[in-house]
């Protein structure tokens, strides 16, 4: 049975198709937001993230007719970020490279997190080095890892959602984050990384 979501989206983007311009508009305030927030996860810069986002329903809207109405909308739109969002980086490589900000590694879905009232100074100090430890690190990753690892660890895709997203096998997406979670192991020095509570961001890695 379809999520009540997607099935709204799917309502959204056939009235869209049927000369509707405002059900687009419905999906570009839904998910505007969300779609920035991975691109400034890859590009870094709140100017290029914007670019990229603009970018990305440009297109969308350009290529509706092609958007097979049995998939999720939102898992094709993923797809279209990401890949936008990483020929991005790849044209824009004379820009001064950039790390992470530890605000882009925050989700909605982390209650709580991010209310300084409720935190000590000490506790917020110390979650403002990890995510900058973590922000530094995640950025060093390869673009396939960085995307997998954003992608579950983040934006807290299934593996499936994620194969979809980046096109391709389940088990791709396993080793991608095996090996995404080992470099930043290798990187921070040390086997996990915890933040005041998120609880463990890097699992533990097994051979």
């Amino acid at each position: 049975m379809r999520d009540p979501s997607d099935a709204e989206d799917i309502e959204k983007v056939e009235e869209f198709l049927a000369g509707d311009q405002r059900a687009f508009e419905f999906l570009f305030d839904k998910y505007r937001e969300k779609v920035y927030r991975i691109a400034y996860r890859f590009v870094r810069h709140k100017e290029d993230a914007l670019e990229v986002a603009q970018d990305v329903f440009f297109r969308v809207a350009m290529s509706l007719d092609k958007f097979k109405t049995d998939s999720k909308f939102f898992t094709w739109l993923y797809r279209v970020t990401v890949n936008r969002s990483i020929d991005f980086t790849r044209q824009k490589k004379s820009r001064p490279r950039q790390n992470l900000d530890p605000e882009v590694l925050e989700t909605r879905s982390d209650a709580g997190y991010g209310r300084t009232q409720e935190r000590c100074p000490s506790e917020l100090a110390e979650g403002k080095d990890t995510e900058r430890l973590l922000a530094s690190a995640v950025s060093k990753l390869t673009e396939k890892h960085r995307a997998t690892f954003l992608l579950h660890a983040v934006e807290n895709l299934s593996y499936k959602e994620i194969a979809s997203v980046l096109d391709c096998s389940i088990g791709t997406v396993m080793s991608r984050l095996f090996y995404a979670r080992k470099k930043l192991q290798e990187i921070l020095g040390y086997g996990g990384l915890e933040s005041p509570g998120r609880g463990r961001i890097i699992g533990k890695t097994h051979t």
